[in-house]
């Protein structure tokens, strides 16, 4: 195997994983439709239906696997080095498979998008050294933090930069401005910024620029106004932080001095930010709706849906014009509601053949992902199954999945190289093998 880190055809695929990365984060459905590519219309051509970041992506693996030898073997080693993941693609391939046996190719895109595609990332960066790891995630942070900026700058200016449309129309009409900056949907944006805010802490910057970043994500989730990612991150980040906080002054890992300084700029912060969110009516939709309203009794109601299809239709599935005439026949609205829990939408969707090897592989990714991620990133794995839930997260075309797997690959990978190189200073690098990423084999 070519284990040369910086050969021509190494970094073509790491050029090639950035770019789709990239385009994942900047060019959202919106966006896409108005540069007349009909992404997530119901209309156009198939390949249209597949987000350019993926054909990149695509590319990348392919081009990655070439850098280090014939490209099926490597492909091979790797599925056998990894094989919670490869556990993870072979579901998914099934659900993709029964699905378009069961009902045709219509609607079945975003599996490839929101299911396949983290093993790709997954699969790609891991051929990668450390140094491409540490870059990546910066390269990921930078852009989340102009798109925070934005979405910022759009809840001031009260306009977004792109439109937010359905099918051909601009026909999103909140009551309660939401931005929607370069990802598109308000609700994506918050889940995508809340799950990614942990990974501050791996920044290899100073303290000021990272500090700086994470109250512009957290700003950034007001203006989006998503009240579970909003609640989700203050609970399990809050919980994560104190219980860090509190073992280590009992350890006496904090002087007197820096405990009741790190107290008091702590208060300080948060009076500061408190002050800025009454000062610019930041989270307006969130602060004066934080009850049951239509909105979240929609995520309520949904479970009525088991209600309106057969047993038969629960083991074999439902296709998605039927699932639809079900949301209506609960009582929501075609145009703004739908079943929003992935969850129900994917057991209706697959029916019990096809869930039960959703579940399993997403079992498979999930421990994969816990094993290997830093105690940060764990707490936005949990978030995303929760806070995720109350959307239809991966039953939609989706980047979140994938950048979070992302950003976990990548932050493991430069932790483990960190930890390293204070423990053996001439650390040779090389393809980092996330196998034994916190001490597990």
């Amino acid at each position: 195997m070519n284990d040369r880190p910086d050969s021509l055809s190494r970094t073509l695929g790491w050029a090639l994983f950035i770019s789709g990365i990239a385009c994942y984060l900047l060019l959202s459905a919106p966006t896409l439709l108005r540069f007349g590519i009909p992404y997530d219309a119901p209309f156009g051509p198939v390949p249209a239906k597949i987000h350019p970041g993926s054909y990149l992506l695509l590319m990348a693996l392919v081009v990655t696997l070439s850098s280090h030898g014939h490209p099926l073997r490597v492909l091979g080693r790797e599925l056998r080095r990894q094989p919670l993941l490869s556990s993870y693609t072979t579901c998914m391939v099934l659900i993709f498979v029964w699905a378009v046996y069961r009902h045709g190719t219509s609607g079945a895109a975003f599996i490839i998008e929101a299911l396949w595609m983290p093993a790709v990332a997954a699969y790609t960066l891991s051929l990668h050294d450390a140094r491409r790891h540490g870059q990546t995630l910066q390269v990921i942070m930078v852009l989340i933090g102009c798109n925070a900026v934005v979405a910022i700058g759009e809840s001031l200016l009260k306009t977004r930069l792109t439109p937010l449309y359905i099918g051909r129309e601009d026909a999103i009409a909140d009551y309660y401005f939401r931005a929607s900056a370069f990802l598109g949907h308000p609700l994506a944006n918050a889940l995508v910024t809340v799950t990614l805010l942990p990974a501050v802490t791996m920044l290899p910057w100073k303290l000021v620029w990272r500090v700086a970043l994470a109250v512009a994500l957290m700003l950034s989730v007001l203006a989006f106004g998503g009240r579970a990612s909003l609640v989700g991150g203050l609970v399990v980040y809050g919980a994560m932080a104190a219980w860090k906080l509190s073992s280590d002054a009992v350890h006496g890992r904090y002087s007197y001095l820096k405990l009741t300084g790190g107290l008091l700029a702590l208060m300080l912060g948060a009076t500061a930010l408190v002050g800025v969110v009454a000062a610019t009516g930041l989270g307006e939709r969130i602060f004066q709706n934080l009850q049951l309203d239509n909105s979240a009794g929609v995520r309520v109601r949904v479970w009525e849906a088991f209600d309106h299809v057969s047993t038969a239709d629960l083991l074999v599935g439902v296709p998605p014009a039927r699932i639809d005439d079900v949301a209506v026949k609960m009582g929501l609205d075609p145009l703004y509601e739908a079943i929003e829990n992935y969850w129900i939408y994917l057991s209706l969707f697959l029916g019990l053949i096809g869930f039960v090897p959703f579940v399993v592989g997403l079992a498979c990714l999930v421990f994969r992902m816990w094993r290997i991620a830093t105690p940060a990133m764990r707490g936005a794995i949990f978030l995303f199954l929760v806070a995720g839930s109350t959307a239809n997260t991966l039953a939609a075309k989706t980047v979140s999945l994938s950048l979070l797997v992302t950003a976990i690959v990548a932050g493991a990978g430069q932790s483990r190289t960190s930890n390293s190189r204070r423990r053996d200073p001439p650390l040779q690098v090389g393809r980092v093998d996330l196998g034994v990423v916190g001490g597990r084999p």
